[in-house]
């Protein structure tokens, strides 16, 4: 499960700290989220997994939950709220806009562990198939690490698949992409790319593949821009 993250949004520390020790004891990697702001370095590239409570400023209603789904793209979202607070109805509305469970914020530790293990086992498929993917954060490039293909859309809903990148290529966007709106050092490209060879490989290789690349996407590649100086970015 190491390629998964565990996103806990919501205005209650009390909760969040208590549910933050409990997957750090499962070995689980948990960003606190207390508002929907851009992910983490270490959690930028990594599926997640979101838990999101109900009535928070973040998500008052299920239009909320909407945007925060279409933004982020989790893998799997449960929703929580107070038992006190929150009706039948609410609840209704936001599994049907798109939560896949709900739960009580007073829930024991142990049982919601034991639940999201159980509920991790069937979206095993969709964990494994997202660990795969790297998306831009309007959804419009998708960067498939298991097949090996670019998809980029070509009208509001319609993509072409581009297969012709070679495998630096391919790792260059997919790092570019993974890293949005990040500046990319040619060094750390190298070292990523080449391991404890990069240092004997001269920069410039990396500016080769980037121009190569940039040709291949066509209008998309307009969206990798050269930091001068320091390396690129892609946005």
């Amino acid at each position: 499960m190491s390629a998964l993250v565990f996103h806990i949004i919501s205005a209650d520390r009390t909760i969040s700290g208590r549910w933050h020790k409990a997957f750090q004891k499962e070995g689980w990697l948990t960003a606190i989220d207390a508002s929907c702001c851009p992910l983490e370095e270490n959690c930028a590239d990594r599926a997640g997994i979101y838990l999101i409570e109900i009535s928070s400023p973040e998500c008052r209603n299920q239009e909320d939950l909407k945007v925060i789904l279409k933004a982020r793209r989790p893998v799997s979202t449960l929703v929580f709220g107070d038992s006190q607070k929150v009706s039948n109805s609410q609840i209704a509305a936001f599994l049907e806009a798109g939560a896949d469970d709900f739960i009580y914020k007073n829930i024991d530790e142990r049982v919601l562990v034991a639940k999201l293990k159980a509920h991790m086992r069937r979206i095993m498929p969709a964990i494994v198939e997202a660990a795969d993917k790297v998306v831009s954060r309007n959804g419009d490039i998708e960067v498939n690490r298991g097949r090996r293909v670019v998809k980029l859309e070509a009208r509001e809903g319609k993509y072409t698949e581009i297969s012709n990148l070679t495998q630096k290529e391919f790792d260059i966007l997919s790092m570019l992409v993974g890293h949005e709106q990040k500046i990319l050092t040619r060094e750390f490209m190298l070292q990523e790319l080449w391991g404890e060879r990069g240092a004997d490989i001269y920069s410039e290789c990396i500016d080769k593949h980037v121009e190569s690349l940039r040709r291949k996407l066509g209008l998309y590649g307009k969206r990798i821009k050269t930091v001068y100086g320091s390396g690129y970015m892609f946005t």
